[in-house]
Protein backbone atom coordinates (compact mmCIF):
# COMPACT_ATOMS: atom_id res chain seq x y z
CA UNK A 1 0.00 0.00 0.00
CA UNK A 2 1.74 3.25 -1.08
CA UNK A 3 2.79 6.00 2.08
CA UNK A 4 1.90 9.12 1.77
CA UNK A 5 4.61 10.33 3.59
CA UNK A 6 6.43 12.41 0.69
CA UNK A 7 9.35 15.51 1.10
CA UNK A 8 10.78 18.17 -1.19
CA UNK A 9 14.02 18.24 -0.50
CA UNK A 10 16.06 21.09 -2.44
CA UNK A 11 19.99 20.85 -3.41
CA UNK A 12 21.57 24.75 -2.19
CA UNK A 13 25.12 24.50 -1.44
CA UNK A 14 26.48 25.28 -4.45
CA UNK A 15 28.69 27.60 -5.27
CA UNK A 16 27.28 29.03 -8.43
CA UNK A 17 31.32 29.92 -9.79
CA UNK A 18 29.73 30.50 -13.17
CA UNK A 19 26.95 32.78 -12.16
CA UNK A 20 29.61 34.35 -9.87
CA UNK A 21 27.86 34.00 -6.62
CA UNK A 22 25.18 32.57 -4.19
CA UNK A 23 22.53 32.11 -7.44
CA UNK A 24 20.54 29.70 -5.13
CA UNK A 25 19.74 32.93 -2.34
CA UNK A 26 19.18 35.15 -6.11
CA UNK A 27 15.76 37.31 -4.59
CA UNK A 28 12.93 37.69 -7.30
CA UNK A 29 9.95 39.48 -6.90
CA UNK A 30 8.35 42.04 -4.69
CA UNK A 31 8.87 40.05 -2.01
CA UNK A 32 12.43 38.54 -2.72
CA UNK A 33 11.89 35.04 -2.96
CA UNK A 34 14.54 32.37 -3.60
CA UNK A 35 14.35 30.43 -7.06
CA UNK A 36 13.36 26.99 -5.41
CA UNK A 37 10.70 28.95 -2.91
CA UNK A 38 8.60 28.34 -5.95
CA UNK A 39 9.56 24.54 -5.85
CA UNK A 40 8.18 24.92 -2.14
CA UNK A 41 4.86 26.25 -2.77
CA UNK A 42 4.18 23.98 -5.36
CA UNK A 43 5.01 20.96 -3.22
CA UNK A 44 3.13 22.51 -0.38
CA UNK A 45 -0.25 23.50 -2.79
CA UNK A 46 -0.07 19.50 -4.00
CA UNK A 47 0.17 17.48 -0.12
CA UNK A 48 4.33 17.04 0.35
CA UNK A 49 4.60 17.19 4.34
CA UNK A 50 8.15 18.76 4.78
CA UNK A 51 10.52 20.31 2.92
CA UNK A 52 14.79 19.78 4.00
CA UNK A 53 17.11 22.27 2.56
CA UNK A 54 20.91 21.25 2.50
CA UNK A 55 23.42 24.36 2.21
CA UNK A 56 26.85 24.46 2.73
CA UNK A 57 28.65 26.05 6.42
CA UNK A 58 27.22 29.58 7.15
CA UNK A 59 24.45 29.95 4.68
CA UNK A 60 21.64 28.46 7.24
CA UNK A 61 20.71 31.33 9.03
CA UNK A 62 20.42 33.12 5.65
CA UNK A 63 17.51 30.38 4.07
CA UNK A 64 16.05 29.85 7.70
CA UNK A 65 14.91 33.39 8.18
CA UNK A 66 13.39 33.53 4.30
CA UNK A 67 11.41 30.39 4.65
CA UNK A 68 10.37 30.98 8.33
CA UNK A 69 8.67 33.93 6.75
CA UNK A 70 5.87 32.21 5.18
CA UNK A 71 6.58 28.34 5.95
CA UNK A 72 6.02 27.08 9.89
CA UNK A 73 9.51 26.32 11.15
CA UNK A 74 7.94 22.17 11.93
CA UNK A 75 7.40 22.19 8.16
CA UNK A 76 11.39 22.77 6.72
CA UNK A 77 14.85 21.91 8.05
CA UNK A 78 17.82 23.05 7.11
CA UNK A 79 20.81 20.52 6.70
CA UNK A 80 24.36 21.67 6.55
CA UNK A 81 26.67 19.87 4.04
CA UNK A 82 29.57 20.02 6.46
CA UNK A 83 33.16 19.06 5.09
CA UNK A 84 36.69 19.60 5.38
CA UNK A 85 37.24 21.38 2.45
CA UNK A 86 35.65 24.81 0.47
CA UNK A 87 34.48 22.83 -2.62
CA UNK A 88 31.20 21.20 -2.13
CA UNK A 89 31.86 17.42 -2.59
CA UNK A 90 29.31 17.41 -4.63
CA UNK A 91 25.02 16.25 -4.99
CA UNK A 92 25.38 12.89 -3.73
CA UNK A 93 27.02 13.62 -1.07
CA UNK A 94 24.92 16.83 -0.21
CA UNK A 95 21.57 14.82 -0.50
CA UNK A 96 23.51 12.25 2.29
CA UNK A 97 22.58 14.71 5.11
CA UNK A 98 18.93 13.33 4.55
CA UNK A 99 20.36 9.95 6.00
CA UNK A 100 18.44 9.73 9.59
CA UNK A 101 16.22 12.71 9.13
CA UNK A 102 13.40 11.64 6.83
CA UNK A 103 11.82 7.62 6.41
CA UNK A 104 9.28 8.49 3.49
CA UNK A 105 9.98 9.21 -0.32
CA UNK A 106 11.06 12.43 -1.56
CA UNK A 107 11.85 14.62 -4.51
CA UNK A 108 15.19 16.12 -5.16
CA UNK A 109 15.60 19.37 -6.99
CA UNK A 110 17.99 22.02 -7.92
CA UNK A 111 17.54 25.31 -6.21
CA UNK A 112 18.81 27.14 -9.13
CA UNK A 113 16.53 25.60 -11.39
CA UNK A 114 12.69 25.98 -11.70
CA UNK A 115 10.80 23.00 -12.56
CA UNK A 116 7.22 23.95 -12.68
CA UNK A 117 3.91 22.62 -10.97
CA UNK A 118 3.37 19.95 -13.27
CA UNK A 119 6.76 18.11 -12.50
CA UNK A 120 5.68 19.07 -8.94
CA UNK A 121 2.54 17.64 -9.03
CA UNK A 122 2.97 14.24 -11.50
CA UNK A 123 5.68 13.58 -8.63
CA UNK A 124 3.25 13.49 -6.07
CA UNK A 125 1.07 11.29 -8.02
CA UNK A 126 3.69 9.00 -8.85
CA UNK A 127 4.66 8.16 -5.35
CA UNK A 128 0.73 8.20 -4.52
CA UNK A 129 0.39 5.48 -6.87
CA UNK A 130 2.96 3.26 -5.62
CA UNK A 131 6.40 4.07 -7.84
CA UNK A 132 9.40 3.61 -5.97
CA UNK A 133 11.90 5.74 -8.24
CA UNK A 134 11.34 7.98 -10.98
CA UNK A 135 13.68 10.49 -13.16
CA UNK A 136 11.23 13.67 -14.11
CA UNK A 137 13.36 14.52 -16.71
CA UNK A 138 13.12 17.25 -19.81
CA UNK A 139 13.36 17.63 -23.50
CA UNK A 140 17.04 18.82 -23.99
CA UNK A 141 16.25 21.66 -26.71
CA UNK A 142 14.63 23.43 -23.57
CA UNK A 143 17.31 23.41 -21.09
CA UNK A 144 20.25 24.62 -23.14
CA UNK A 145 21.56 28.53 -22.15
CA UNK A 146 21.72 31.19 -24.77
CA UNK A 147 24.65 32.17 -22.85
CA UNK A 148 27.42 29.63 -22.58
CA UNK A 149 27.54 25.50 -23.01
CA UNK A 150 26.14 23.09 -20.23
CA UNK A 151 26.35 19.82 -19.03
CA UNK A 152 23.68 17.72 -19.45
CA UNK A 153 22.71 13.86 -18.01
CA UNK A 154 21.24 12.28 -21.55
CA UNK A 155 18.62 9.65 -20.37
CA UNK A 156 18.76 6.06 -22.07
CA UNK A 157 15.16 4.24 -21.77
CA UNK A 158 14.30 0.78 -21.72
CA UNK A 159 10.44 -0.63 -21.58
CA UNK A 160 9.33 2.79 -19.80
CA UNK A 161 12.55 2.64 -17.12
CA UNK A 162 15.35 4.79 -17.35
CA UNK A 163 18.83 2.55 -18.47
CA UNK A 164 21.35 4.48 -18.07
CA UNK A 165 22.51 7.80 -18.07
CA UNK A 166 25.18 9.49 -19.21
CA UNK A 167 27.09 13.20 -18.71
CA UNK A 168 27.26 15.26 -21.71
CA UNK A 169 29.32 18.65 -21.32
CA UNK A 170 29.58 21.64 -23.23
CA UNK A 171 26.35 21.38 -25.24
CA UNK A 172 25.08 23.99 -26.79
CA UNK A 173 22.83 25.48 -30.00
CA UNK A 174 25.39 25.61 -33.25
CA UNK A 175 23.64 26.82 -36.38
CA UNK A 176 19.91 25.33 -35.33
CA UNK A 177 22.28 21.75 -34.13
CA UNK A 178 22.92 20.74 -30.84
CA UNK A 179 26.47 20.06 -30.43
CA UNK A 180 28.45 19.07 -27.95
CA UNK A 181 32.55 19.55 -27.81
CA UNK A 182 33.49 16.79 -30.11
CA UNK A 183 30.63 17.88 -32.21
CA UNK A 184 28.55 15.04 -31.82
CA UNK A 185 25.02 15.98 -32.89
CA UNK A 186 22.11 15.72 -30.07
CA UNK A 187 17.99 15.40 -31.03
CA UNK A 188 16.08 18.50 -29.77
CA UNK A 189 13.99 15.42 -28.24
CA UNK A 190 16.32 13.72 -26.11
CA UNK A 191 15.67 13.64 -22.59
CA UNK A 192 17.85 14.51 -20.38
CA UNK A 193 18.21 14.90 -16.51
CA UNK A 194 17.75 18.07 -14.57
CA UNK A 195 18.39 16.66 -10.98
CA UNK A 196 14.56 15.63 -10.75
CA UNK A 197 14.83 12.53 -8.82
CA UNK A 198 11.70 10.51 -7.19
CA UNK A 199 13.39 8.21 -4.82
CA UNK A 200 12.59 6.17 -1.53
CA UNK A 201 14.29 6.36 2.05
CA UNK A 202 16.14 3.26 0.86
CA UNK A 203 17.68 4.58 -1.54
CA UNK A 204 19.67 6.80 1.83
CA UNK A 205 21.63 3.73 3.19
CA UNK A 206 22.86 2.77 -0.10
CA UNK A 207 23.44 6.40 -0.83
CA UNK A 208 25.53 7.19 2.56
CA UNK A 209 27.55 4.05 1.95
CA UNK A 210 28.87 5.16 -1.22
CA UNK A 211 29.70 8.73 -0.54
CA UNK A 212 31.57 7.45 2.64
CA UNK A 213 33.65 5.20 0.41
CA UNK A 214 34.68 8.12 -2.20
CA UNK A 215 35.40 10.19 0.81
CA UNK A 216 37.35 7.27 1.94
CA UNK A 217 39.07 7.14 -1.37
CA UNK A 218 39.49 10.58 -2.44
CA UNK A 219 39.77 12.39 0.66
CA UNK A 220 43.14 13.85 -0.80
CA UNK A 221 41.45 15.38 -4.02
CA UNK A 222 40.11 19.02 -3.37
CA UNK A 223 38.58 18.82 -6.32
CA UNK A 224 36.89 15.66 -7.52
CA UNK A 225 33.17 15.41 -6.61
CA UNK A 226 30.70 12.58 -6.05
CA UNK A 227 27.53 13.41 -8.08
CA UNK A 228 23.72 11.69 -7.50
CA UNK A 229 23.43 10.97 -11.36
CA UNK A 230 26.05 8.33 -10.95
CA UNK A 231 25.30 6.86 -7.44
CA UNK A 232 21.71 6.07 -8.88
CA UNK A 233 23.49 4.55 -11.96
CA UNK A 234 24.90 2.30 -9.29
CA UNK A 235 21.49 1.58 -7.39
CA UNK A 236 19.69 0.62 -10.95
CA UNK A 237 23.31 -1.56 -11.86
CA UNK A 238 22.58 -3.21 -8.25
CA UNK A 239 18.70 -3.87 -8.96
CA UNK A 240 17.98 -2.08 -6.46
CA UNK A 241 15.27 -0.75 -7.64
CA UNK A 242 13.92 0.58 -11.39
CA UNK A 243 13.58 4.39 -11.97
CA UNK A 244 10.35 5.09 -14.07
CA UNK A 245 11.63 7.42 -17.11
CA UNK A 246 9.07 10.51 -17.30
CA UNK A 247 9.09 13.39 -19.43
CA UNK A 248 8.05 16.48 -17.53
CA UNK A 249 4.88 18.42 -19.19
CA UNK A 250 6.37 21.88 -17.66
CA UNK A 251 8.45 24.84 -18.81
CA UNK A 252 12.37 24.52 -17.43
CA UNK A 253 14.35 27.45 -16.33
CA UNK A 254 17.69 27.70 -14.06
CA UNK A 255 20.69 29.93 -13.44
CA UNK A 256 23.43 28.96 -15.39
CA UNK A 257 25.53 32.29 -16.28
CA UNK A 258 24.48 35.75 -14.86
CA UNK A 259 22.97 36.66 -17.99
CA UNK A 260 20.11 33.76 -17.30
CA UNK A 261 19.17 35.83 -14.30
CA UNK A 262 16.53 38.74 -16.87
CA UNK A 263 15.19 35.47 -18.68
CA UNK A 264 14.02 33.98 -15.48
CA UNK A 265 13.19 37.29 -13.82
CA UNK A 266 10.84 37.57 -17.14
CA UNK A 267 9.50 34.01 -16.19
CA UNK A 268 8.51 34.55 -12.82
CA UNK A 269 6.95 38.23 -13.23
CA UNK A 270 5.11 36.38 -16.40
CA UNK A 271 3.71 33.27 -13.79
CA UNK A 272 2.19 35.84 -11.33
CA UNK A 273 0.51 37.98 -13.69
CA UNK A 274 -1.25 34.70 -14.99
CA UNK A 275 -2.01 34.06 -11.71
CA UNK A 276 0.11 31.16 -11.42
CA UNK A 277 1.99 32.37 -8.58
CA UNK A 278 0.45 34.76 -5.52
CA UNK A 279 2.96 37.90 -5.08
CA UNK A 280 2.27 36.87 -1.19
CA UNK A 281 2.83 33.20 -0.90
CA UNK A 282 0.02 31.75 1.78
CA UNK A 283 0.93 30.17 5.03
CA UNK A 284 2.27 26.54 5.19
CA UNK A 285 1.55 25.06 8.30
Amino acid sequence: MPTTDLALVILAGGLGSRFGGDKQVQPFGEQGYFLFEYACYDAYRVGFQKVFVVVRPGMEELVFEQLKRWISPAKFQILIQTQSRKKPLGTAHALSMLNGQWTGSFLVLNADDYYGQALIKKAYDLQQSGVLAASLAFRLSSTLSAHGPVSRGICLEEAGCLLQIAEVKKLELKDDEILDSENNRYRPNTLVSMNAWLLPASFLTFLDSEVKDFIANHSADGQLEIFLPDCIQKAIDAQLFEVKLVAAQSTWFGLTYKADLEQAIQQLQLLEQTGVYPQIFEWWT
